[in-house]
């Protein structure tokens, strides 16, 4: 009889450990996000905060209106903390041949070195399209910037940039300010052949606004 009520509890010992086993195994499945899925917390100043990017897009190409509004929301508490008003001018339907997420990072770096090299500036964000590249432009409003300190403060970016194969400038003009400029390789796709960007001089850019209170005004 022993011996019965030990066969027993050892068969509901298994049966309990392949119980467990499975139910981990199915919330394993379930728990990983997509690997070109992005979340931020929510703030009520982008609305949604799924950054969702098509597969055949997350792999070589990326929206640069999609990065540039990643790349601002993820600067917006630095810009109020600066009191830096920021304007944008973004050409749409670009695309740049680089992974969102990496673009966006790339976009938030400009930003940042260009907010703590001028507080409480005017800071204007642009993207147009020169020929075959995409340029992406950090503009603020500080006269007789010091070219050699601009340029100390984004050597690690213009390396970074580089190794994209990019490019990083930054142009002093002692009464308009500093512009500081990516030059990314522009990607095609299908829909240039239908729908085919113009360049910035005959393209109408999507312009909104942040200001130092982190409220956007469209343009």
């Amino acid at each position: 009889m022993t011996i019965w009520v030990t066969y027993f509890f050892a068969a509901l010992v298994v049966s309990c450990v392949f119980v467990a086993a499975g139910w981990r195994s199915r919330r394993a499945v379930k728990a990983p996000l997509s690997p070109d899925r992005y979340e931020l917390p929510f703030d009520p100043l982008w609305g949604s905060t799924d950054f969702d990017v098509p597969r055949d897009q997350s792999q070589n190409r990326s929206d640069v209106d999609r990065a540039v509004r990643l790349a601002l929301k993820r600067v917006t508490p630095l810009l109020r903390s600066y009191f830096v008003q920021a304007d944008i001018a973004v050409a749409p339907g670009l695309l740049v041949r680089m992974r969102l997420e990496a673009l966006a990072e790339l976009i938030e770096e400009l930003l940042t070195a260009a907010v703590h090299a001028a507080p409480t500036c005017r800071l204007l964000l642009t993207a147009s399209m020169r020929g075959d590249t995409i340029e992406i432009s950090a503009i603020d409003d500080v006269p007789a910037a010091n070219r050699e300190l601009r340029e100390a403060s984004v050597r690690g970016l213009m390396q970074r940039v580089s190794i994209r194969g990019g490019s990083l400038h930054v142009e002093v003009q002692s009464d308009q300010g500093t512009t500081m400029t990516l030059r990314l390789a522009a990607a095609t796709d299908r829909r240039a052949s239908r729908d085919p960007v113009p360049d910035a001089g005959s393209t109408t850019p999507v312009a909104s606004r942040i200001d130092a209170h982190g409220t956007v005004v469209p343009g």
